[in-house]
């Protein structure tokens, strides 16, 4: 038994020896760029890495950008720090990673390697430390949003056909929405306490659950047809339903008497159609239950 424990330990001191220098001398700027590769070969957008490194029990990258391919000198789409891929028996059945977005945002995600497969993501984001694309501003945000999602796999999905099958959703907390405009009209600070969403993806998204509560209270539906070679032009086809609260009413001033010109029963209806680079509201009358 005590030539066993030395065998042991002797392999464990030669395994350790040897994983050691593999940290010492791994190749992690080979890594990231096989990597950004792999992505950028099917994708519109480029993905950029810091060099890997290799740690006891992960593979950790300091910093991921996801850029426009397009304009490539514009702020990144996506920026994920301390992205790690732990070392596991799962490694078999896919890629387990984790990540931080902001100081205090996080996610966490499984890619698994066949066809068919079920992925995952969920995750947490502090909104006012996610900057939103530069297609929406001057709008801001700010809150805390939770997600989680389920998908499977298919090679429509790895090849940047279209999105996975599957659901993704998530609620909103604290919400506040900033510099929202309606042709030269800038719309109150809009502060929702509570807002709820389900997405069904694939060839479509397609809006299945929307209510939210505060100074605005109602639901919506729809869908979002995806272009995934130029996002700016994903079809937009959504109908929201909302009442407000007078306090926020009273803000809007002389749009007051407008808006309050397209309500029926305290409520209005609103449909979103266009593009996601130009997207067109309007009041639908009648729309009102």
């Amino acid at each position: 038994m005590k030539r066993i424990g030395i065998i042991l330990l002797c392999l464990l001191l030669v395994l350790g020896a040897f994983w050691l220098g593999l940290m010492l001398n791994f190749p992690g700027e080979s890594v990231s760029r096989y990597l950004e590769g792999q992505v950028n070969r099917r994708q519109v957008f480029d993905l950029s890495l810091t060099p890997a490194e290799l740690r006891w029990n992960r593979l950790t990258v300091e910093k991921a950008e996801l850029r426009r391919r397009d304009n490539p000198q514009a702020a990144p789409l996506f920026l994920l720090h301390d992205f790690a891929v732990p070392i596991t028996w799962r490694l078999i059945l896919g890629l387990p990673a984790r990540g931080a977005i902001g100081e205090d945002g996080s996610v966490e995600a499984f890619l698994p390697w066949r066809d068919g497969g079920e992925g995952w993501l969920e995750g947490t984001l502090v909104l006012q430390q996610v900057p939103l694309p530069e297609v929406f501003r001057p709008v801001a945000w700010e809150g805390r949003l939770r997600f989680s999602g389920r998908f499977q796999l298919n090679a429509q999905a790895r090849s940047g056909v279209q999105l996975p099958p599957g659901r993704l959703e998530g609620s909103a907390s604290d919400l506040v929405v900033k510099g929202i405009t309606v042709g030269t009209f800038s719309l109150p600070d809009t502060r929702l306490t509570a807002l709820n969403w389900a997405l069904e993806s694939g060839r479509t998204l397609t809006l299945q659950t929307l209510d939210f509560d505060g100074d605005l209270k109602g639901s919506g539906s729809g869908t979002i047809t995806p272009n995934l070679r130029a996002p700016r032009n994903s079809l937009l086809a959504l109908r929201v339903q909302s009442s407000f609260r007078n306090g926020w009413l009273e803000q809007l001033g002389t749009f007051k008497p407008l808006l309050e010109s397209f309500m029926e029963r305290g409520r209005i209806t609103v449909s979103l159609e266009g593009t996601v680079g130009q997207p067109r509201l309007q009041p639908v009358r009648g729309g009102a239950p």
